[in-house]
C-alpha cells in the first residue's frame, strides 16, 4: 500500500504560487474581512461579500469534484474546513513566522498558500492577488490532504496522485463549469541541478506498482505527471473507463496483485492494457471541460461583515496554527 506522503505534501506546499518578492507597507494591512458559512465549511475573505460567497461556492463545487472523480462520497468524512483569503500584508502577519519570512526574503521568493491540517478543523489560507492561482494552489494543496487522509487513504499512490494532479491548475467558473488543465501546474521544487531518474520514467506496469514515499523531488514530479496522463485515460474518456479506473484501485487497495486487479476491472491483460494506453488513440475522446452540475447549488447565506475586533480574532487563530506548525 502506497500513499501521498506528509514530505511530499510538504515538498509540493513549498512550490505553490511563488513568485518573487515584493515589499509591502503595513498600511495595506488595514483590510475588511467578510465570513461566509455552509455547513461545515467557512470562509473568512478579505475584499468584499461577493468574493467570500465565490470562494465557499469554488470550495463547496472542488469537494463535490473529488467525490465525483473518486466515486467515493466524502461529505460525511471530511474534517470541518475553514478558507483565509488574506490581502498581502496581512498574510506576511498572520501566515507566516518569522523564520519563514526570513526565508522568503532569502531565496527571493513568496509562498502563496498554506494548508494547514488539524484533528477537529482544517485550515487552507491563500494571498489574495487578484488572480486565480493562489487558489488553485490551495485546492492542489487540499485534495493531497483530503486523498491521503480521508476514506482513500489506503488507496495506491498512481490513485491519489491521479486523482490530485488531474484536478491541479482548474478553473471552476461561477456556474459550476469546469475547465481541467492538461499539464499539472503546481510540483514540488527541484533544484536546478536536480533532473529525474531514469527509473522514474515509468510505463504503466511501474506506474501502478510504485512507491513514491522513495522518491527525490524530481522523480516524484514525475511520477505525478505519469499519474496524471494515466487519470486522464481512466477517468475523462467516458463512465466505462471511469468504472475501470474506480475497480482496479478497490481491487489494488484490497491487496490485489497488480496484474490480477488489471483482469477482472479491466478485463485484458496488463500487457494489453499497456498497449492501449501507451498508443494513445484514448486522447481524442478525453474531455477536459466538466459540465456545471445539474442540480441547483446550495443557498449560501449572505456574508456577513466583520467588525475589526472579531475578524483580528479569527486571524489570531490562525497564525496560532502556523505557529504550532512551525514547532512540528
Amino acid at each position: 500500500m502506497a500513499d501521498l506522503t506528509s514530505r511530499h505534501a510538504a515538498l509540493l506546499a513549498l512550490g505553490i504560487a511563488v513568485t518573487p518578492l515584493i515589499a509591502t507597507t503595513r498600511a495595506e494591512a488595514a483590510a475588511q474581512y467578510w465570513r461566509c458559512d455552509l455547513g461545515r465549511v467557512a470562509v473568512v475573505s478579505n475584499s468584499s461579500a461577493t468574493r467570500c460567497e465565490l470562494l465557499l461556492r469554488a470550495t463547496l463545487r472542488y469537494e463535490q469534484l473529488l467525490s465525483e472523480l473518486t466515486g467515493i462520497e466524502l461529505d460525511e468524512s471530511l474534517t470541518p474546513l475553514r478558507l483565509y483569503s488574506l490581502p498581502r500584508a496581512d498574510a506576511r502577519e498572520y501566515m507566516f513566522t518569522e523564520k519563514e519570512l526570513g526565508d522568503q526574503v532569502r531565496t527571493r521568493q513568496v509562498i502563496n498558500s498554506r494548508s494547514l491540517p488539524g484533528l477537529d478543523l482544517n485550515f487552507l489560507s491563500l494571498v489574495d492577488l487578484g488572480g486565480d492561482e493562489p487558489l488553485q494552489s490551495v485546492f492542489n494543496l487540499y485534495a493531497q490532504l483530503v486523498l491521503s487522509n480521508g476514506p482513500t487513504r489506503g488507496y495506491p499512490a498512481w490513485y491519489q496522485a491521479g486523482v490530485a494532479t488531474l484536478l491541479n491548475g482548474l478553473l471552476i467558473r461561477p456556474d459550476g463549469m469546469v475547465l481541467l488543465s492538461r499539464n499539472p501546474r503546481f510540483l514540488a521544487v527541484v533544484d536546478d541541478h536536480q533532473r529525474a531518474s531514469d527509473s522514474a520514467r515509468v510505463d504503466l506496469p511501474a506506474l501502478l506498482d510504485a512507491k513514491p514515499s522513495v522518491f527525490t523531488p524530481a522523480d516524484y514530479n514525475e511520477f505525478a505527471r505519469r499519474a496524471h496522463i494515466w487519470a486522464q485515460f481512466g477517468l475523462l474518456t467516458g463512465e466505462q473507463h471511469r468504472k475501470q479506473y474506480h475497480d482496479l484501485a478497490d481491487l489494488m487497495r484490497q491487496g490485489t496483485p497488480t496484474e490480477e486487479a488489471v483482469a477482472t476491472a479491466f478485463g485484458i491483460s496488463l500487457k494489453e492494457l499497456t498497449e492501449q494506453f501507451e498508443g494513445g488513440a484514448w486522447r481524442k475522446d478525453a474531455s477536459y471541460r466538466l459540465p456545471a452540475p445539474a442540480s441547483p447549488p446550495p443557498s449560501v447565506a449572505t456574508p456577513v461583515e466583520l467588525d475589526a475586533a472579531v475578524a483580528e480574532e479569527l486571524l489570531k487563530v490562525l497564525k496560532e496554527r502556523v505557529v504550532e506548525f512551525a514547532g512540528r
